[in-house]
């Protein structure tokens, strides 16, 4: 992995590792003086995020079943008398009318697990738990280890092998954040089995890359080669997971990591644009402009690749993906409104649209590089301040799906989709809390529910010191503890 990294990248690092000791903590003078604190982040999950998840039409029947369709008021959906962002959603959505998706009932499970990690409540803890519980006696195939897609009027929904690697990597999302947090051996069996299927089934040996899907068909859905079949693996369940997996399971994982890794830039990195291409089975494809090809699943590559670099001690990685990760924060930024673009035209000019997971991204991208370089900080004072200005629906809660036009005017259509949930709103929430208190030089407090305090506790996609725990009482799961962890020196 690593030589094949450095020969394809052109970088003299080869027999290289990261020092054993990370560079000195980051000097707070250097952090732009309006950072957003931890506190603002906070009270952003509590006060904007929260009250859109936190009620019963969220919950689904039986609780667990999370709707994957909601009105912008939250309220379930009157299939009879849509409302009016339903009624006029563009045909993408529409289309999907009718189907209930796993990822999105996972995707919320998400959201659910890290309402809990950044407030301790344990109703939250409940919801997530509720979650899993579903997915795993409702979705989960037994026989194949497979995951159902959707379902339509209650039947489970592509046949096996035609379920995207995509779908299947966000079925672990929310089972992976849950084990996370809580250690449950019956969910990490279920979490195995998936991933075993994915990389048997889906693994390529031609391609040394995993399929989109595996069953042919008329339209060649078995041909496609795409970015995100590779990276939702590393993305939804591997990189949480693999540092705190029992040790029979770490080597492998960590194997998985570094091969998915060489794929995304053997295959879909470009160098010199700083960019991952999408798709690469359709030649005409590799172009800007072009599927996936932005500045959302090129911040996420980076992101990822610069994560698994740390873990692994890979500091050929490291050093690629933060040169790219620099160069698309570049890009991006739009320095007349202090915003994020999200991706460059046919032209190589910067669509300025906003997209809220692309958005997302690169503030999230922007912030663990901060860490260790605080100039990368300097734009997220103003395109954080611009979230929740005006990426937040101050009236029913939740961020819109983007905005744009010369004023950035919000797009008003569905909040929640097949697409959208909470996801990507949560893990800016998460990561933005932690990264501002560690810019800031103050410590993150998470919660975790455990048995005990484990040695291995970590602060998300972060590596740090654990300075303190306090164990209390966790109403409703009998043989655990609510665990508060602080921690200092995120990395």
């Amino acid at each position: 992995m690593f030589k094949s990294i450095a020969l394809l990248t052109g970088l003299a690092f080869s027999g290289l590792s990261l020092p054993a000791q990370d560079p000195p903590a980051t000097t707070v003078a250097l952090v732009p003086a309006d950072l957003p604190a931890g506190d603002r982040w906070l009270r952003h999950f509590r006060e904007d995020l929260l009250p859109f998840w936190n009620v019963p039409d969220a919950w689904g029947t039986p609780s667990g079943n999370f709707p994957t369709f909601r009105g912008n008021d939250g309220k379930a959906v009157d299939w009879t008398k849509l409302p009016e962002e339903l009624a006029t959603a563009p045909g993408w959505i529409k289309e999907n009318f009718g189907r209930e998706y796993v990822r999105m009932k996972s995707r919320q499970t998400y959201f659910y697990s890290v309402a809990y990690h950044l407030t301790g409540d344990p109703k939250m803890l409940e919801l997530a738990r509720d979650g899993v519980a579903f997915i795993r006696r409702k979705a989960l195939d037994p026989g194949t280890g497979s995951a159902v897609s959707y379902w339509v009027k209650g039947e489970p929904q592509p046949e096996v092998l035609a379920r995207t690697s995509q779908d299947l990597a966000y079925a672990q999302l929310g089972l992976a954040m849950y084990y996370y947090l809580t250690r449950d051996e019956a969910v990490l069996h279920d979490i195995r089995k998936l991933k075993h299927h994915i990389f048997t089934q889906y693994w390529n040996p031609q391609w040394q890359a995993l399929r989109w899907v595996v069953k042919e068909g008329p339209e060649g859905e078995h041909l496609r080669q795409e970015l995100v079949a590779q990276l939702d693996q590393v993305n939804a369940y591997l990189l949480l997971l693999t540092p705190i997996l029992p040790e029979r399971d770490r080597k492998e994982w960590t194997a998985d990591l570094k091969r998915l890794a060489e794929v995304m830039v053997r295959d879909y990195h470009d160098a010199d644009r700083h960019l991952f291409w999408g798709t690469i089975h359709d030649p005409a494809q590799k172009k800007l402009g072009s599927r996936h090809t932005d500045f959302g699943h090129t911040a996420k590559a980076y992101w990822m690749l610069e994560r698994i670099g740390r873990l692994t001690q890979d500091a050929a990685l490291v050093e690629l993906a933060t040169t790219g990760a620099r160069a698309v924060l570049k890009q991006a930024y739009l320095p007349d409104s202090g915003t994020w673009g999200s991706r460059l035209r046919p032209d190589g000019t910067v669509d300025s649209g906003k997209e809220w997971w692309i958005y997302a991204e690169l503030d999230q991208l922007a912030g663990t590089l901060a860490l260790r370089d605080p100039a990368q900080a300097a734009p997220l004072p103003r395109t954080t301040d611009f979230w929740f200005r005006r990426m937040v629906d101050p009236v029913n809660h939740e961020v819109w799906g983007g905005a744009g036009g010369s004023d950035f005017k919000p797009w008003e259509g569905p909040k929640i989709h097949q697409w959208k949930s909470g996801y990507h709103s949560a893990e800016h929430a998460l990561v933005g809390y932690l990264t501002a208190q560690s810019l800031r030089g103050q410590p993150s407090t998470l919660f975790f529910a455990l048995a005990s305090p484990a040695q291995d506790l970590r602060p998300y996609l972060f590596s740090g010191k654990v300075v303190k725990t306090n164990s209390s009482a966790l109403q409703g799961f009998p043989g655990l503890k609510k665990i508060e962890v602080t921690f200092t020196e995120l990395r």
